[in-house]
């Protein structure tokens, strides 16, 4: 009620006696009244201001922020061994049953001799910003929000063959995009003293050890950086296990995430839906006519679904040490990790430019930014890291990392890739009936039947020669089927993931408070294509190892760098 509405019945009760004064004296009552009715609204007006200011102060100081800012410049040349580029099928006679005439496909190459691309000069800018909010004495909101893009650069990619050139919600904070601040980290984390730690969200599953090495800071994640570094979303209970005499602070978790959700919200359906997938470079009947002309390949567009969603389900076990020796601290940290990546598709959902379906003469090629989506889901994949880090007194320290993959297909490869019309009825030992995929992107680790191992290490050193200045020197190295779930790490082509060798000398000054420079040079050395990826086409003949050498002119849809040289030079600022 109004203080207005107040007075008014103020006025209505008052005595009889006093509604028959004078009427001056009845109008001073009522000019006194009004003057304290618009006093103690004024009043009111100035409390609620105050109490405004003192929630919006309290919230304010509820939130923790901080971050950093990275101003960065890269000089990259790239360099590409002779390959085959292949463009495709066309049809080649050959004798039928019954005096028919079959037509095969032949593969259509055209040799590419040895490149050498560069991009001299190049600027991004990332920002990340940090907040910490407090629930309780107990429970805690984490997030992390990054914007990071090329300068001039436009909103999606262009596709070099790499997966963290195809943006997805896996790569969003680490892919260089535009200029939106993307939800890298936002997670409620409840802590029982006793038992343990729930997270629940958008997890910590980027930038994990070791690499705080090389930033110089303290552990951003849980994962290793060898096994995941990507955007996952999830639930994560980590067990304390002081209680059992271990040393302080050591860890048991085990996580549950989804990869890919297949059903409605996540880009597909949960019945079935269809998508361009390739070419049908023989689109014609082949029922044994004579060719007047060659068919002209038209859109191939395949059923897809239904689907399974992608999982990941975890297990760590992280125990710090600390101990005196040689006359000095010791601080070292012992990582165990284990994942299984359940029902792996082929391609997320995503969004790309110049994605490598060929184009075909006649056909005008595809339209240049794209979407692409999952089309099977290939198997399963288990993973082993572990990761050893051992600080020397205040100026020294050095790790190694260790992965392990084997793959579990299921038979199935991916819808992406190149078609081919044949009649119902084949001769034995070839394919029959219409819509036949030749080649594509193929199944897991290159094989769609058989399981396949592989393996990986990383190996680092910092050396502190002064307080606020470090040299690092790092090296890693993938053999030619390695995969790790490590899509994006804000580099110009993941490191982590190659197959091959990867040499980073880098030297870390920090000039001012909490401003820092950094110069680096990061020299990759491939092997194999399809670096990167968990996927990858079957051989037309030898075995995958020969067929895909860099060194041997492999066929391939898009060409595979065989080196890599990255200068840079960053500004870095926290705050």
């Amino acid at each position: 009620m109004r203080l207005t509405h107040l007075a008014t019945c103020l006025l209505i009760g008052l005595p009889l006696a006093a509604q028959t004064t004078a009427p001056e004296d009845f109008k001073k009552q009522l000019d006194d009244l009004k003057k304290q009715v618009v006093a103690l609204e004024e009043k009111a007006k100035d409390q609620e201001k105050t109490l405004t200011k003192v929630e919006t102060k309290v919230a304010q100081d509820n939130i923790a922020w901080g971050g950093d800012l990275r101003t960065r410049f890269d000089s990259q040349q790239w360099h590409f061994e002779p390959y085959q580029q292949f463009l495709g099928f066309a049809p080649q006679a050959m004798p039928g049953p019954g005096g028919s005439t079959l037509y095969m496909p032949n593969p259509m190459m055209a040799q590419v001799s040895g490149q050498d691309w560069s991009n001299s000069v190049q600027w991004s800018t990332r920002l990340r910003l940090r907040m910490g909010i407090t629930i309780s004495e107990h429970a805690k909101i984490f997030g992390r929000l990054t914007m990071y893009k090329v300068h001039g650069g436009a909103d999606t990619p262009i596709f070099n063959g790499s997966p963290n050139t195809v943006t997805n919600s896996f790569n969003s904070g680490k892919v260089p995009t535009n200029d939106v601040l993307h939800v890298e980290r936002a997670s409620f984390v409840y802590d029982w003293p006793s038992l343990g730690v729930l997270s629940i969200g958008r997890q910590n599953t980027s930038d994990g050890p070791p690499f705080e090495v090389r930033e110089g800071g303290e552990r951003q994640a849980t994962p290793q950086a060898l096994a995941v570094n990507a955007m996952v979303d999830g639930i994560g209970w980590k067990f304390h296990l002081d209680s059992l005499g271990l040393p302080e602070h050591t860890l048991f978790g085990l996580c549950y995430g989804v990869g890919s959700e297949s059903g409605f919200g996540g880009g597909g359906s949960v019945k079935s839906s269809a998508a361009v997938v390739g070419f049908n470079f023989f689109p014609a009947a082949n029922d044994g006519t004579a060719l007047t002309q060659m068919p002209a390949p038209t859109t191939q567009v395949n059923t897809i679904g239904p689907l399974k969603d992608s999982t990941v389900l975890g297990a760590m076990f992280d125990m710090p040490l600390l101990f005196e020796g040689l006359g000095t601290v010791h601080s070292a940290a012992f990582y165990l990790g284990f994942n299984r990546f359940g029902n792996m598709t082929d391609i997320p959902f995503g969004q790309l430019s110049n994605f490598p379906v060929a184009a075909a003469p006649g056909m005008g090629g595809m339209p240049s930014t794209q979407y692409v989506t999952a089309t099977n889901n290939l198997g399963d994949m288990d993973q082993w890291t572990a990761t050893w880090k051992h600080k020397i007194g205040d100026s020294f320290t050095y790790f190694g990392s260790f992965g392990c993959i084997k793959s579990h297909p299921n038979g199935k490869t991916s819808q992406y890739g190149a078609y081919w019309n044949f009649p119902s009825q084949m001769p034995a030992g070839y394919p029959a009936g219409p819509n036949v995929e030749l080649t594509g992107f193929g199944g897991l680790l290159g094989d769609a039947n058989a399981s396949h191992t592989a393996t990986a290490y990383y190996l680092g050193a910092r050396w502190d020669v002064l307080e606020n200045l470090g040299l690092g020197l790092e090296f890693n190295h993938g053999s030619p089927r390695w995969f790790t779930y490590s899509p994006a790490t804000g580099e110009a082509t993941e490191k982590l993931g190659a197959r091959g060798n990867v040499w980073e000398i880098y030297a870390h000054w920090a000039f001012a408070k909490n401003v820092a420079l950094r110069v680096g040079y990061i020299d990759y050395k491939y092997t194999h294509a399809f670096s990167g990826w968990h996927i990858a086409p079957a051989p037309m003949a030898g075995t995958w190892e020969d067929a895909y050498d860099l060194t041997k002119n492999p066929m391939l849809q898009y060409a595979s760098p065989s080196s890599v040289k990255n200068t840079y030079v960053s500004l870095e600022v926290k705050f």
